[in-house]
């Protein structure tokens, strides 16, 4: 085996954080290196001297060894750590971890990388670009494999989230929800169905009218379709059935005869196939703006007639049939589809609609044609970070996770494992590199790239909201594929709390984006995208509550609800998140009622959980888990248990660090995300003088989830969601000195 040597300065080398890139050097702890490479070995040289400190070693993303790079003598490279016997058929990348740790003797924790010797150095993104291009080639020419209908097998949920008989009683969710649809009520009466002025972009459109909603139409029906009709599954209202019938009818006026929804010409959207990073021209970056008409706005004007018909109006599914009728037919268009900016955006729309009455084998077929990325699934599969930071077809963004959506789809009607196993290593890629503590995405759409495990505090467009809504639906997908997988509603409840109650204001306006260091962002009502997904989110919430299958009832949130069935009716009470205390009242509505209860025991309580029937001890369940209690259910049994909760601290790994080396804490109650306020500057950070071991023995819980600190009589804890205008911090320094 031959080996290479990769200098410091080797532009394919990936360096993430605060460097000095003159000597590729930090002192800043958690600034990361990514060195990919393929061959049997690895080794890797650092600099040793006086002021350097330790380095954390991870090769695929599994912890190696920690280096001391402290040497009693002047600075020069070594080769500290070295790998042999791996496998030579497989891309990987090796990662180090600048540390604030370092030798009692040395005078510094710097960090500072010499080279890395291996037999092959890849430069990540370039490989990336490469691949893609040779694959959109082939699927411009029409010359990509796809699995024929005829050998697809079909792959059921295992549990099935209701579509009706779900109401929400008094609580914090049910206060959302009311105030979702007064918004949509609202905004019925308003010009445009929103407020505000035009975006700034060249766009005849928006000049001509009200920005997002002439320039995104149907993005615009879809927020109150989507909106309107989830609430109506759950409940009649005459002021929503009529919003709804005037949408569809409109939409039924409007579009032509061979199925075009006619908002726009084909010549401003379609046609227009320029890449981001490829438009040299003001006019080509018109052309890229437009291209979300044929992505964002069509998937999200297809949701919003699937909800439409959901809720019983009989044109919507129709409507949403005939434009794919035209769409599966456009090969001229669909060759170059992704070649689109934000073309993600377009995956879900057919495998949503073939999961309908009136599904076609083509909606599944157009994707597998003209939107599988093999080489993007492939790195997906390897769990390679970098993949959706550096997706290539566009920019940075937390819309590319759509994909994993369509992804659950698409393996549900194939049966293909590659979907499978494409959406199960992006769930850990996502999960473990791009998701803020408390449930924030890492990953949006402007401000630079945002790399993983970044977890940037301090930029404008961070956390956007569309993202934990899409999470959502990924994790809803998963939870009734896989109903034993307590990580599934972990994820839907954190999204619950700490984004969708945090990103309204009580008028019911959206942000944005969710930031978690200053001020929150300024709430507006004009259409874009994080009110279009978050109306259409919020009055589905009911569904993410229970789910049912041959044995019975599956608890997985707890929102106090009522769940009506064929053969019994179950009324859960809780003032959860307030109260770890659940009640459940069992109402069979016949004499022979036995079935299984199923309840889930989070992975944030802090012992077991015991479970009582009738004041009698029935069950005992372990964190991130469920318990199960199956029996000949009786009129007025009750379940009760507790969810024991505290406080407990997580530590900043982001690239937001402080001048010297100070950890940053977030702070959770349960699953809720806590901010500290009170006197701080909005540039501030609050440091409190206190061991984080000892912490929670500061803090007085008060009501409604307040905590006071000892000794800090100017600050308060309080839960993310209640934060409106006042400055704050959810991370603030928490460290002795």
């Amino acid at each position: 085996m031959k080996a290479i040597k990769t200098q410091a300065c080797d532009p394919c080398i990936q360096y993430l954080g605060k460097w000095d890139l003159a000597r590729h050097s930090t002192g800043s702890q958690f600034s990361t290196c990514i060195f990919h490479f393929r061959g049997s070995f690895i080794s890797v040289s650092l600099t040793t001297g006086r002021k350097k400190g330790h380095a954390n070693i991870f090769l695929n993303d599994v912890y190696e060894a920690t280096i001391d790079c402290y040497q009693d003598c002047t600075d020069q490279p070594k080769e500290v750590f070295r790998k042999e016997n791996l496998c030579v058929n497989e891309l990987h990348y090796l990662t180090i971890v600048a540390s604030r740790d370092k030798n009692v003797l040395a005078g510094g924790c710097e960090l500072e990388i010499d080279s890395f010797s291996s037999e092959e150095a890849v430069d990540y993104p370039e490989m990336l670009d490469k691949q893609m291009r040779e694959e959109l080639d082939q699927i411009q020419r029409c010359e990509k494999p796809w699995l024929p209908s005829e050998q697809w097998r079909s792959v059921p949920y295992q549990a099935h989230s209701p579509i009706k008989g779900v109401k929400l009683l008094d609580g914090l969710t049910k206060s959302l929800f009311d105030t979702n649809i007064e918004l949509i009520k609202y905004c019925f009466l308003l010009p445009d169905y929103c407020e505000g002025e035009p975006p700034d972009f060249v766009n005849e459109d928006c000049r001509a009218g009200r920005g997002w909603s002439r320039w995104l139409p149907g993005s615009n029906e879809a927020r109150m379709l989507g909106g309107a009709s989830y609430a109506l599954c759950w409940e009649e209202d005459s002021e929503l059935r009529e919003i709804v019938d005037k949408i569809v009818s409109d939409i039924k006026a409007r579009m032509r005869e061979d199925g075009y929804n006619n908002y726009y010409s084909e010549d401003v959207s379609y046609k227009h196939s320029h890449l981001v990073r490829d438009a040299a021209t003001e006019e080509d970056k018109h052309d890229v703006m437009l291209s979300e008409r044929k992505n964002y706005d069509r998937v999200f004007w297809t949701r919003g007639l699937i909800a439409a018909h959901r809720s019983g109006n009989p044109d919507a599914l129709p409507l949403v049939r005939k434009k794919y009728d035209w769409f599966n037919a456009q090969e001229q268009y669909l060759k170059y589809i992704l070649l689109s900016g934000n073309s993600p955006n377009g995956i879900p729309g057919g495998p949503l609609l073939y999961h309908t009455e009136l599904g076609k084998s083509d909606d599944i077929i157009t994707n597998e044609r003209f939107f599988d990325q093999d080489y993007w699934f492939q790195a997906f599969v390897q769990r390679q970070p970098m993949a959706l930071s550096h997706y290539p077809g566009d920019r940075p963004h937390c819309y590319d996770i759509l994909l994993f959506e369509a992804l659950a789809d698409q393996y549900r009607a194939t049966g293909n494992q590659k979907y499978l196993h494409t959406l199960l290593g992006g769930w850990d890629v996502y999960h473990q590199n791009y998701k803020h503590i408390g449930g924030a995405t890492a990953i949006c759409e402007h401000g630079g790239t945002y790399p993983p495990k970044s977890y940037y505090l301090t930029t404008g467009h961070n956390g956007e909201t569309c993202a934990s809504i899409f999470w959502i639906w990924i994790n809803h997908r998963l939870m009734q594929l896989f109903p034993d997988d307590e990580r599934y509603p972990a994820e839907i409840e954190e999204a619950i709390f700490n984004i969708l109650c945090a990103m309204r204001t009580e008028k019911g306006f959206t942000r944005y984006h969710n930031r978690l260091h200053g001020k929150k962002e300024e709430a507006k009502n004009e259409n874009a995208c994080c009110e279009v997904s978050s109306v259409m989110c919020i009055s589905s919430l009911p569904q993410y509550i229970y789910m049912t299958d041959k044995k019975g009832v599956i608890i997985n949130q707890f929102i106090a609800s009522e769940l009506e069935q064929p053969d019994y009716q179950l009324q859960m009470k809780t003032d959860f998140p307030y109260s770890g205390l659940v009640t459940i009242s069992v109402l069979p509505k016949i004499s022979d009622a036995e079935f299984s209860i199923r309840i889930r025991i989070p992975t944030w309580v802090t012992s077991d959980v015991t479970v009582y029937v009738n004041d009698k001890e029935a069950t005992v369940g372990e964190s991130g888990t469920y318990v199960e209690i199956q029996q000949n259910w009786q009129q007025d049994d009750l379940i009760t248990f507790e969810l024991p909760m505290k406080v407990r601290l997580s530590l900043y790994t982001g690239f937001d660090q402080v001048d010297g080396n100070y950890n940053r804490y977030a702070t959770l109650y349960g699953p809720i995300l806590l901010a500290l306020t009170g006197e701080m500057a909005e540039d501030e950070i609050a440091h409190l003088n206190a061991d984080p071991e000892s912490f929670e023995k500061l803090l007085e819980k008060q009501a409604n989830l307040t905590f006071t600190i000892r000794g800090y009589p100017q600050y308060s804890f309080v839960p993310y969601f209640k934060v409106q205008d006042e400055v704050f911090t959810c991370f603030p320094i928490i460290e002795a000195i």
